[in-house]
């Protein structure tokens, strides 16, 4: 497999790190799409196995140039090259992945892409429907989010869980009026993540500026929304059932209600899709067609 490498920078001046594969020959794509940016979910990275390892190979097979890259909250903990500030998943501010987002779509287009599409998975899942749902960028023309979480309190409250989310609620509260919003917390609820009690508050917390169920009637491209059936059934999974308890429902009633907005569930598929990549796939494939 032949990549470039490639690199960004952010308005904020931030450097993001990816790559570009493209198929191989001038064969047009056969899909609606010319190039897919890939944005992995929180602590991922763009070179890291996972789902767009298979999918990106899909793509490429079909004709379209996949872009897989870093955003700010890559890895657990990173550091900046030059003045050392602490970026990763524990320190990222879900708002800050617009300029991310502007950073590779302007590289991509650039490259002379015209047909672009964003390929969000879990985190990245959100942060592309938010990005699209507040930006409204017109050079994207589709958008896939896989399994994306839904940040909401306001559906956290009638969760079993929610008694010990509350408890790590005011444990970030304690934080920030302690005047320490950079305090690290081992969250377990709603997920289990290194956070910020900054963070905490940002993602989890009553403003619900995350809420993809609020988000997505605010896209105005065609987005396909897909979840493994399993999300949400079992725990032992990398997402707490907080997340997505009642998701599928909410989103195949939006997918009813709003033309641009595409429902599926991946059968037998876990968070990641593992051993149903190719009917995931599928999915995908047929709403890009």
């Amino acid at each position: 497999m032949n990549v470039d490498l490639v690199k960004v920078q952010t308005k904020d001046g931030l450097r993001l790190d990816g790559f570009l594969r493209s198929p191989a020959g001038s064969s047009a794509s056969q899909l609606s799409v010319d190039v897919l940016i890939m944005l992995h979910g929180v602590g991922g990275n763009f070179y890291g196995p996972g789902l767009f390892d298979e999918m990106a190979d899909y793509a490429v097979d079909a004709g379209c140039a996949v872009l897989r890259v870093n955003n700010r909250g890559h890895d657990p903990v990173s550091r900046g090259p030059m003045d050392g500030q602490r970026f990763g998943a524990a320190y990222e501010m879900v708002d800050d992945c617009c300029q991310d987002w502007d950073a590779w779509i302007s590289f991509a287009q650039g490259a002379g892409y015209r047909n672009i599409g964003l390929w969000g998975h879990s985190l990245g899942a959100v942060k592309s429907i938010y990005y699209m749902a507040t930006e409204k960028d017109s050079r994207i023309k589709s958008m896939v989010a896989s399994s994306p979480p839904r940040f909401s309190y306001n559906a956290y409250q009638s969760m079993d869980d929610w008694g010990k989310y509350v408890e790590q609620l005011e444990e970030a509260q304690k934080h920030i009026s302690d005047g320490h919003p950079e305090a690290l917390m081992e969250v377990r609820y709603p997920s289990a993540n290194l956070l910020t009690a900054g963070v905490f508050l940002d993602k989890y917390g009553p403003g619900e500026k995350y809420d993809v169920i609020g988000l997505l009637p605010n896209v105005k491209v065609p987005t396909l929304v897909t979840l493994g059936s399993l999300e949400g059934v079992e725990r032992g999974q990398s997402n707490s059932l907080m997340g997505f308890a009642g998701l599928g429902g909410e989103l195949e009633k939006l997918s009813g209600e709003l033309d641009h907005v595409a429902y599926a569930s991946v059968l037998n598929g876990d968070h990641f899709y593992t051993g149903q990549r190719e009917p995931a796939w599928k999915i995908v494939e047929g709403f890009l067609a």
